[in-house]
């Protein structure tokens, strides 16, 4: 078994003072990174051209997986909910929003104790609906940024770390990513 950091320690307490359901950390080695899946987001996504967060407006994707290469680590972990319907997009976009502000909390609270990390997630659901493209984002510093956007390959990852992307027919699972180095960089 290896002996967790003191900033791995500091993740790990801090998240589990939240209702996340599973975790795991890894070495961004381990993460596949693709261009590729930025056809994906705009094939399948209706956030694709709509948010700060997401592509093709989140800003070059070969900047975006390089700065993610520059860190050593990372910290997956997801959230599970139960829904009426898994295929009503409103209440699944609902469940998104509640783990988004999860997400956000965490990093709120990790921005006290770490000089750096770098949070990533579903997309950002800070506004009910993104001033994307018209205008610039009312909320920088609340704005998560998606994994995809990022060119991570985020359902390989989970397979690979050992973790559920499916609970049952009627629950919504979603993942936020923390990249970081064992070591603070001063």
């Amino acid at each position: 078994m290896e002996i967790l950091s003191d900033v791995q320690k500091i993740i790990e307490e801090t998240a589990l003072e939240y209702p996340i359901c599973e975790y795991c950390f890894g070495d961004t080695k381990q993460i596949s990174f693709s261009d590729k899946v930025w056809f994906i987001c705009k094939t399948d996504c209706e956030r694709y051209g709509h948010s700060w967060a997401c592509p093709p407006y989140c800003g070059d994707i070969q900047e975006k997986i390089n700065n993610s290469k520059k860190y050593e680590h990372f910290f997956l972990f997801s959230t599970v909910t139960e829904v009426e319907n898994a295929w009503d997009a409103k209440a699944c976009l609902k469940v998104k929003s509640a783990h988004e502000e999860i997400t956000r909390k965490i990093q709120t609270d990790l921005k006290e104790k770490l000089a750096d990390f770098y949070v990533l997630s579903t997309g950002c659901t800070t506004c009910e609906q993104c001033a994307c493209p018209e205008k610039p984002c009312r909320h920088p510093e609340q704005r998560l940024s998606s994994m995809e956007s990022h060119g991570i390959v985020i359902l390989q990852l989970v397979s690979e770390m050992g973790l559920c992307y499916s609970f049952g027919n009627n629950t919504v699972v979603y993942f936020s990513m923390i990249l970081f180095d064992k070591k603070e960089r001063r």
